[in-house]
C-alpha cells in the first residue's frame, strides 16, 4: 500500500484538492485485480443491504466496510496504491445502490398480487438500464456539486480519510467482531429460536387499540449509531404520530375492529390507515426538496450541457487526469439505450408504441431531475440517509396519474407504474451513490474517468445478480401482510407503500383524505425547518426522516432510536474524556494530538463495528435463506 508519501496523497493541494503532478499516471488505479475484488464485495455488501432494505426499509452505504475489506485484500497482495483502493470501494458500493433500487420497488408485484417472484430478463434489464443512466448522467453534476459547490458529501470525506489512513489494518477487526456477534444472533433467532425476533405488547384502552413492540436486531442497532441521534429522534417521532397517536384514534372510530386481538387491531389500522400519513409525508417533503432545489437543478442543466461541449472537443484529452470524465457523447449515448429499454419493455407489456414513446420521453425527463435531486440531497446528508424512496413516490404518484389519464389502468396500469418506479428510483440510488463516490475520489486525487468507467461495471454486474438474491429472500421469509409470507417476515416497508399508491390510483381507492392530513403534516415540518433555517442555528427538522417513522413498523423504529441513543451516549462519554484529560494539565500540543487521533481512532473503530453488526445479520439472513431454499435447513417458529 502507498505510504503517506506516495503520489496520490502528495498531491493535495492546501485546498483539499488534487493537483496534477509528474509520475500520478504510474499509479495502479483501474486494475483487473481490483475490479475482480471489487464485484466480489458488490456481489456480497449488495445481498446484505437487499435484506436490510426488506427487513428495515433502509440500507446504508457499503463504501467505508468496502474499503477497509479492499485495503486488506491488496495489501496481502502487495503493490497497491490508494488509487486502486478507491477503484475497489467505488465498484462495490454499486451492489449497495442497486440493492436499494431493486428491493424498494419491484417487491411491490409480489404485494399487488402481480407476481410470485421477480421475473428474471424484465427486472435485470430494468436494473441495468436505471443503474446505467444514474451513474452516468451524474458526470454532468460532478464539477458543480464537488469542485465548485464544494458540497460536504460526508460519507466521501470520511471514506477518503480511511484511504490515506490505509496503512493502519485494524479497521477489519472491529468490523469482522460485529459481524460474527451480528450473524450468531440471527442464526440464534431464526433456526434455534432461543431469542425471539420481536417483543410486542397490546391492550385496549377503551375503544383504542394501544401496541408496543421492539425488534430484537443487531443490524437495527447499527443503523441507529451510523444515522445517529437527530435522524433517530425524528424517525421515532413519526412513530409516535402514527402509532401513539393515529393509530388509537383511528381504531376507536372503526368499529369493525373492535372483534380484533388490540395487536391485530393496531396493526390493521396501520396497514389500511396510518401508512398513509407517509406517503403524504413523503409527498410533501419531495415537492419541498425539489422547490428549494430548482436553482441548484438549473445550475446542473447548464453545466451538463457544457460537459457535452467540452468533452466533445480535442482539447478534453490535454486536461489534467484529475479533471478528466468520460466523455458527453458516450453518456448522452448510454443514457438514450436506458431510456430505450424502458420503451421495449413497455411494448413487451402490451402498451401501444405512442404510449411507450411518451412513457420513455418522461421517464428521460424525470430520471435527470430525480438524479439532480438525489445527488444533492447526497452532497447534503451522505449516501445512508439519501431518501430516494420519497423521490419515488413523487415519480409513481405521477406516473400512475399520467397513465390512468391516458386510459392504462387495472392490473396492466400497476405494473407499468411500478415499472417506472423502479426504474427512476434505481437510477436514483445510484446517482447518489456514484457522486458519494467520486467525491471520495476527488479527495484522493483519483482520475474521475477511471472511477466513472468502475461506477458502470459494478452498476451492470451488481443489477444481474440482484435479482436471484431477491427472489431467494422472498421464497424463505416472504413479505409479511401477504398469503406467501412466513415467519420472520420481511416488511418491506417501501414496497408497500409502493403497492399502496398504485393499488391506490389505478384502482380509485386512494384514501386522500388520510393523504391530506399527511401533505398537510409535511408542509408544516418543513416551514418549521424553513425558520430554523432562516434563524442559522445547528437544529434541523427535515420532513423524509419523519416520514420514513410514519410508514415502518413501530419495533423497527424503537430499536433504530435506541442505536442513536447508544451513539450519544457514546459521543458525549468521549467528549467527557477529552474534557478530564485537558483539564488533568496534560494538555500541551503534542498531548492534544494523541488525544484526538486516539477520539478519531475510536469512532472509526465503532462505526466499523456498527457497519459490521449491519452486514453480518443481512448475510446471515441471506444465508439462512440459501440452507432454507436448499433443504438443509428450516426456520424456527
Amino acid at each position: 500500500m502507498a505510504g503517506p508519501d506516495s503520489t496520490a496523497v502528495a498531491g493535495q493541494r492546501s485546498d483539499g484538492q488534487a493537483a496534477a503532478r509528474p509520475g500520478a499516471r504510474k499509479d495502479r488505479e483501474l486494475t483487473a485485480r481490483g475490479i475482480a475484488l471489487g464485484l466480489g464485495l458488490a456481489a456480497i455488501l449488495g445481498a446484505a443491504n437487499a435484506y436490510l432494505g426488506l427487513y428495515a426499509g433502509m440500507t446504508v452505504s457499503a463504501s467505508i466496510p468496502a474499503a477497509v475489506v479492499s485495503m486488506a485484500a491488496l495489501r496481502l497482495a502487495g503493490g497497491a496504491t490508494i488509487l486502486e483502493n478507491n477503484v475497489v470501494q467505488t465498484i462495490a458500493s454499486a451492489g449497495e445502490a442497486v440493492a436499494a433500487g431493486a428491493i424498494f420497488t419491484f417487491p411491490a408485484l409480489i404485494v399487488l398480487g402481480l407476481s410470485s417472484s421477480l421475473p428474471y430478463v424484465e427486472t435485470s434489464l430494468l436494473c441495468v438500464a436505471g443503474s446505467t443512466m444514474g451513474s452516468l448522467l451524474v458526470i454532468f453534476l460532478r464539477r458543480a456539486y464537488i469542485v465548485e459547490e464544494k458540497l460536504p458529501f460526508p460519507e466521501g470525506r470520511a471514506c477518503a480519510e480511511i484511504l490515506r489512513a490505509g496503512e493502519q489494518a485494524a479497521g477489519a477487526t472491529p468490523l469482522a467482531i460485529g459481524g460474527v456477534l451480528a450473524a450468531l444472533l440471527k442464526a440464534v433467532q431464526q433456526l434455534l429460536g432461543w431469542i425471539p425476533s420481536t417483543l410486542e405488547i397490546a391492550r385496549w384502552v377503551g375503544s383504542a387499540p394501544l401496541y408496543g413492540s421492539l425488534n430484537v436486531s443487531a443490524a437495527l442497532l447499527g443503523v441507529g449509531y451510523i444515522v445517529g441521534i437527530r435522524t433517530g429522534v425524528l424517525i421515532m417521532a413519526g412513530s409516535i404520530i402514527a402509532w401513539v397517536l393515529f393509530v388509537p384514534a383511528a381504531g376507536s372510530r372503526t368499529g369493525v375492529f373492535h372483534a380484533l386481538p388490540p395487536a391485530a387491531a393496531a396493526l390493521k389500522v396501520w396497514s389500511d390507515q396510518a401508512r398513509y400519513l407517509g406517503v403524504g409525508a413523503m409527498l410533501a417533503g419531495g415537492i419541498v426538496t425539489l422547490w428549494q432545489l430548482r436553482g441548484r437543478i438549473a445550475q446542473a442543466l447548464s453545466e451538463g450541457m457544457a460537459v457535452v461541449r467540452r468533452t466533445a472537443t480535442p482539447t478534453e484529452a490535454m486536461r489534467p487526469r484529475e479533471e478528466r470524465d468520460l466523455g458527453g457523447t458516450v453518456v448522452l449515448g448510454a443514457s438514450a439505450l436506458a431510456v430505450a429499454t424502458v420503451f421495449l419493455l413497455s411494448v413487451y407489456r402490451g402498451q401501444g408504441v405512442a404510449v411507450s414513446g411518451l412513457l420513455a420521453l418522461v421517464l428521460s425527463l424525470l430520471g435527470f431531475f430525480a438524479v439532480a435531486v438525489a445527488g444533492y440531497l447526497t452532497g447534503i446528508v451522505g449516501a445512508s440517509n439519501n431518501p430516494v424512496s420519497g423521490v419515488t413516490v413523487i415519480v409513481l404518484l405521477a406516473v400512475a396519474l399520467a397513465l390512468r389519464t391516458l386510459g392504462v389502468s387495472g392490473t396492466a396500469g400497476m405494473r407499468l407504474a411500478i415499472m417506472a418506479a423502479a426504474f427512476i428510483c434505481t437510477a436514483a440510488a445510484m446517482a447518489g451513490d456514484s457522486l458519494h463516490d467520486l467525491a471520495t475520489g476527488y479527495h484522493v486525487g483519483a482520475t474521475p474517468r477511471a472511477l466513472e468507467i468502475a461506477l458502470i461495471i459494478g452498476a451492470v454486474c451488481s443489477a444481474l445478480v440482484v435479482v436471484p438474491v431477491v427472489n431467494l429472500l422472498l421464497r424463505t421469509y416472504g413479505i409479511a401482510g401477504t398469503p406467501s409470507a412466513n415467519h420472520g417476515g420481511l416488511a418491506a416497508p417501501q414496497a408497500f407503500l409502493m403497492a399502496q399508491v398504485g393499488r391506490g390510483v389505478m384502482g380509485g381507492r386512494m384514501p386522500w383524505s388520510t393523504v391530506a392530513v399527511g401533505i398537510a403534516l409535511g408542509l408544516a415540518i418543513a416551514i418549521v425547518e424553513a425558520v430554523l433555517r432562516r434563524r442559522g442555528g445547528s437544529f434541523r427538522l427535515p420532513v423524509m426522516p419523519v416520514a420514513i417513522g410514519l410508514y415502518l413498523p413501530q419495533g423497527l423504529s424503537v430499536t433504530i432510536f435506541i442505536g442513536s441513543l447508544i451513539h450519544l451516549v457514546d459521543r458525549c462519554s468521549r467528549r467527557h474524556g477529552g474534557a478530564l484529560a485537558t483539564e488533568s494539565g496534560v494538555a500541551n500540543d503534542n498531548r492534544v494530538r494523541e488525544v484526538g487521533a486516539r477520539r478519531r481512532a475510536g469512532t472509526e473503530a465503532r462505526l466499523l463495528l456498527a457497519a459490521g453488526m449491519i452486514a453480518g445479520e443481512a448475510l446471515m439472513g441471506v444465508l439462512i435463506g440459501a440452507l432454507v431454499a436448499s433443504g438443509l435447513g428450516r426456520l424456527s417458529h
